[in-house]
């Protein structure tokens, strides 16, 4: 069999047997409702499908094709099943975070169900494949057919595009996500765009805030910020928010303030925080200018403010790179860790002796595992397996609702007290250092609403349970007083609609940064310090 008919039925089985989720939201939209849906789904079909056997034929040939061919079928199925199985979209901030999935977060993710779809879609065409030979050609004559292989592939994709252009263009315009349902295209082109910003990575990255100075008061005590970035979770869950059930208790007895409408970033790590830790936030965003600058914390070290990461999760994602960093990934400490995963109070172990080599002021990020799915039932000791009965195992799809939420609400349960645990611990610091702690979630999770799973959806379309996320602020009864902030004047404004954005610049204020990339229009603080001081002036 040649290359080419052998490309040609790989684009027709990717057509047939990868797509059931871009025909699934075909058939969802108002085209696909509309008298010419039949003319429409055909031309996208033949489109689709010629489309993929000029992709194919670029890179298979007699010497690449059980190579090449193999590899696409594998990755397909994977991204298929997972976009079938999750309704997940693959662009590329999804494969810039599959790039830097490490094993413990991937084993979690392979289930029997994923095994089958590999041994379906991947292995027996892949079999297949292996079980074809090539024809014996002249090497010029199998280029020509090569070049006029792909020349008729795009002219009939091209054909088709224009039969159904009115209908189509106005498809793509109106869900314009759905593009990243085509498989494989949509992982060839995502993965060609990640391993690009992956390339570019290595750049000196722009420093930021040249303007910054301290202002700091004589005599005024060193300053200690605590920032506790969660992990998948979501507003509407969040105990202080008015959920049902009470998942903060222990956040809920203490002095702090919360903010019940916060929109976050994006809708996976990779986006969020980054964008977190920058000058240009939501209101401003450019992935490559954020990607190319200094975060947060190399503003604070610019200044002599000391920093230092503690990960449980996947890394910084280029926030803290060149600062002090301790990853908790491969740690076995007893007490906090089981199985071939350390639990969120591994956090604070030891927090005293590295604060201890931190003199002055200093800012600690402590990024929490938290809820990440799908093995939320995972998260937390057994002592706060509360709300039962609890879903097990890593295939959600064998789970009844209920016990998915149950793990959620129980992993949240247990970030309520560590969170309380790092409040309790900046208290006994307090003696010394003027203490804050701001928690903050890097985007929430979805738990089967509308057959949505985990998180990761373009941000266009995004819903509510993966873009709204929880923040909860506390500060020592000595900051407070330094900054003449009264408890009762953040609370009255706790309700309006916040992003991201607030961290950068209310870090930079509780640090006393003065610089004009500080907006105090974002500063959760600023409003306070302005009420006390008119009250000050006031004849």
């Amino acid at each position: 069999m040649g290359s080419g008919t052998l490309a040609l039925l790989a684009a027709l089985y990717f057509s047939l047997a990868s797509n059931a989720s871009f025909w699934a939201a075909f058939r969802a939209s108002e085209p696909g409702h509309s008298a010419g849906a039949w003319a429409l789904g055909l031309g996208m079909f033949v489109a689709i499908t010629a489309l993929h056997a000029g992709l194919l034929l670029l890179v298979v040939n007699r010497w690449t094709r059980n190579v090449v061919l193999p590899v696409v079928f594998f990755i397909t199925a994977a991204a298929a099943f997972y976009m079938d199985r999750y309704h997940v979209y693959i662009d590329r901030d999804m494969v810039a975070n599959v790039l830097v999935t490490e094993p413990k977060e991937a084993r979690e993710l392979i289930t029997p169900d994923f095994l089958l779809a590999l041994m379906l879609h991947g292995l027996l065409p892949s079999v297949l494949v292996w079980w074809t030979r090539a024809p014996s050609r002249s090497a010029g004559k199998g280029i020509a057919m090569h070049a006029v292989g792909i020349a008729i592939a795009f002219v009939v994709a091209l054909g088709a595009i224009g039969l159904n252009y009115q209908s189509l263009s106005s498809l793509m315009r109106n869900e314009k996500s759905m593009r990243h349902l085509i498989a494989p295209g949509n992982w060839m082109v995502a993965l060609g765009k990640a391993l690009r910003e992956r390339r570019g990575a290595d750049a000196p990255r722009q420093i930021i805030a040249t303007d910054a100075r301290i202002e700091r008061p004589a005599g005024a005590r060193p300053r200690l910020v605590v920032i506790v970035v969660g992990e998948t979770v979501n507003a509407a869950h969040w105990g202080l928010n008015g959920y049902a059930r009470q998942t903060t208790p222990r956040l809920a007895a203490l002095d702090g303030v919360n903010y019940p409408d916060v929109e976050a970033c994006g809708t996976n790590t990779e986006v969020s925080l980054p964008c977190m830790f920058s000058s240009q936030g939501l209101h401003d965003y450019d992935r490559e200018s954020i990607r190319g600058s200094e975060s947060l914390l190399h503003l604070l070290a610019h200044l002599g403010v000391s920093t230092l990461w503690r990960d449980n999760q996947t890394g910084c994602k280029g926030i803290c790179e060149g600062l002090p960093f301790e990853s908790f990934l491969e740690a076995n400490v007893p007490g906090h860790c089981e199985g071939n995963r350390c639990f969120d109070s591994v956090l604070l172990h030891e927090l005293d002796a590295a604060v201890a080599r931190m003199p002055g002021d200093a800012v600690v990020v402590l990024q929490m595992l938290g809820n990440h799915g799908p093995s939320c039932y995972a998260r937390y000791p057994e002592a706060f397996k509360r709300f039962t009965p609890v879903c097990e195992v890593d295939e959600l799809g064998d789970c009844e609702r209920d016990t998915i939420v149950n793990a959620y609400d129980n992993a949240i349960l247990y970030t309520d007290t560590v969170v309380a645990d790092a409040v309790a611990w900046l208290e006994g610091q307090s003696a010394a250092r003027d203490t804050a702690l701001i928690y903050l979630s890097d985007h929430g999770e979805s738990l089967g609403e509308s057959g949505l799973y985990l998180h990761g959806v373009p941000r266009m379309i995004a819903p509510e349970e993966q873009l709204k996320v929880p923040m909860w602020l506390w500060l020592s009864p000595a900051l407070r007083e330094a900054d003449s902030i009264e408890l009762a004047c953040l609370r009255e404004q706790d309700a309006d609609p916040r992003t991201h954005d607030v961290l950068f610049s209310t870090v930079l204020g509780l640090m006393r940064v003065e610089t004009a990339a500080r907006m105090p229009g974002e500063d959760l603080l600023a409003p306070c310090r302005e009420v006390r001081r008119t009250s000050l002036l006031a004849p």
